[in-house]
């Protein structure tokens, strides 16, 4: 069984005719390979509303941490240096309010996401990824309020999500609409939809050369859409820049002086173990989210369920990080302070092990659910905590001759890269955080031996294997089928005759399941939708 598109191509481009003078500034409708001068426009402009998207998302989530969390709850997390962080975290001076704050948030956020844009709950790059290969000029202009508001709501109030999967939806249906409203083939819908998921993750990280690789990257498992790539630099950079002069140009995680001699022998073969426990921690962020995320949506169908499961999830995490540090909230702050040696040597090995293992339990519980929010950031925060706990392990057999920082950000890249299935854009990605290329080379190392262990484990289930599966779509009928196999998903069905555009059912809202399990189409509720903005 698979996922079933509604095609746009048929749409009259009289409809959404430009004037000759801006016509010329577009890609031309249907054409087979436009040369880059047709997309700087479109690209800058995609990219500057990604970067406002990111402003906006960040204040308003900035916002709401602050009014929520710290003052009705009394709770203050880590904070970036972005956010003027990080900081001593201390004790909730109403620890009872915190699991009561995190429960009304999620009331809030998915109430309002259910009323006007149900595909704007769980996480949104998964979203992006389905609607690129399905109906790139489908999404909806309304998504990018929706989730906007909602995601503030759930991350400021407690969960546990990132920004950047709400970041890369908000961008990617402002691209969608773009191509929808200039009358761009799929193919060209596809690159304006890529290029805005790019421009999104690299504002809002601070990093646009990760952020443009990450957009050739994060469409397929097994291979990279190299043409999109000038675009997407394109649109990272005016993104970045926007950002950036709203937010200043520091990395999000800060900039840190080198701490100790330099590598050592000893470093790089815990650099390799590092690498291996994160694929393994990789895997295991993977399965829990996906095991909470499928028996949500086979047990959760009423519009009453729907928003009582995040409810429940949310008072759990509520109490969860009340135990641990990094639960609550995006945990970007907490990645910043394990960078410090002082820090880390001080804190008990067994409340370093339970970070990333309450961080994965905190995500599977607030997005799984059903909540709004990334699951991109968190995977990188496991990998932070995981490369603290080996760093902390081989301090204890003096084996590294650096500090903390090379293994919290290897780890990040480590952990998150293989099971995302972009493992370079991820890796520069990471380095850009915190502003320190000479990194690439052990993350390189680390990145390798994540993905020696992670096998076909894969965090995005509408990524395809590979480019030919796009083009053979592009090349055939108008409504051609895309199925999008698990891990253990059954060979891929014939494709079905094809069928009028006016007559194609509008897809479900529902995930269909192979026969091992694993979906065949985007995980649900993240359906793109052909409708009205």
């Amino acid at each position: 069984m698979s996922w079933k598109r509604r095609t746009t191509v048929s749409r009259s481009a009289a409809d959404r005719s430009l004037p000759r003078a801006a016509a010329r500034l577009f890609p031309s409708p249907g054409a087979a390979d436009d040369p880059l001068s047709r997309w700087i426009a479109p690209a800058l402009l995609i990219g500057v509303v990604a970067g406002l998207g990111a402003v906006a998302l960040f204040g308003l989530l900035h916002l709401c941490t602050g009014l929520l969390l710290e003052h009705v709850a009394g709770f203050r997390p880590y904070l970036t240096s972005a956010e003027g962080g990080p900081r001593d975290l201390v004790p909730s001076e109403r620890p009872w309010a915190v699991p009561l704050v995190a429960a009304g948030g999620a009331l809030l956020a998915t109430a309002f996401a259910v009323w006007l844009a149900p595909e704007a709950r769980g996480h949104g790059t998964d979203a992006a990824i389905a609607a690129a290969h399905h109906d790139p000029a489908g999404m909806r202009g309304r998504v990018t309020v929706v989730k906007l508001v909602a995601s503030a709501l759930t991350i400021g109030s407690g969960g546990s999500g990132g920004t950047e999967g709400p970041a890369a939806q908000i961008s990617a249906a402002f691209g969608s609409v773009i191509a929808r409203r200039t009358g761009m083939s799929r193919r060209q819908a596809r690159t304006a939809l890529v290029i805005g998921l790019a421009s999104g993750v690299g504002a809002i990280f601070q990093a646009p050369l990760g952020g443009a690789l990450l957009g050739a990257e994060l469409l397929y498992r097994k291979d990279m859409d190299v043409r999109v790539l000038p675009k997407a630099l394109l649109a990272a950079c005016a993104g970045w820049l926007v950002f950036g002069a709203c937010y200043d140009f520091a990395p999000v995680l800060g900039r840190h002086a080198a701490d100790g001699p330099g590598f050592g022998t000893g470093d790089f073969v815990l650099i390799a173990v590092t690498g291996v426990l994160c694929g393994l921690a990789g895997r295991l962020y993977t399965y829990t989210f996906y095991a909470v995320h499928l028996r949500a949506e086979a047990r959760v169908r009423s519009v009453a369920a729907r928003i009582a499961a995040p409810v429940a999830a949310a008072l759990i995490v509520g109490v969860l990080g009340l135990l641990v540090p990094g639960v609550l909230g995006t945990g970007y702050g907490l990645m910043e302070a394990l960078t410090d040696r002082d820090l880390v040597a001080g804190l008990p090995v067994l409340l370093l092990l339970a970070i990333p293992l309450a961080k994965i339990a905190g995500t599977a519980l607030t997005v799984g659910s059903g909540g709004s929010g990334g699951i991109f950031g968190p995977c990188m925060v496991v990998g932070a905590g995981t490369g603290a706990v080996a760093w902390r392990l081989g301090e204890a057999l003096h084996l590294p001759s650096a500090g903390p920082l090379p293994y919290v950000v290897v780890g990040m890249a480590a952990c998150l890269g293989p099971v995302a299935n972009a493992p370079i854009g991820v890796l520069l990605m990471a380095t850009e955080m915190v502003g320190d290329a000479s990194l690439l080379g052990p993350g390189v190392l680390a990145v390798l031996c994540a993905s020696a262990v992670t096998g076909r484990a894969t965090l995005y289930r509408s990524q395809l294997e590979s480019r030919a599966q796009d083009e053979s779509a592009e090349s055939g009928p108008g409504t051609a089928q895309l199925p999008v196999p698990g891990p253990h998903s059954a060979p891929e069905p014939a494709p079905a005759p094809p069928r009028s555009p006016e007559r194609e059912p509008r897809p479900s809202s529902s995930t269909r399941t192979g026969p091992a399990g694993a979906p065949t189409g985007q995980p649900s509720p993240s359906a793109p939708a052909c409708a009205s903005d």
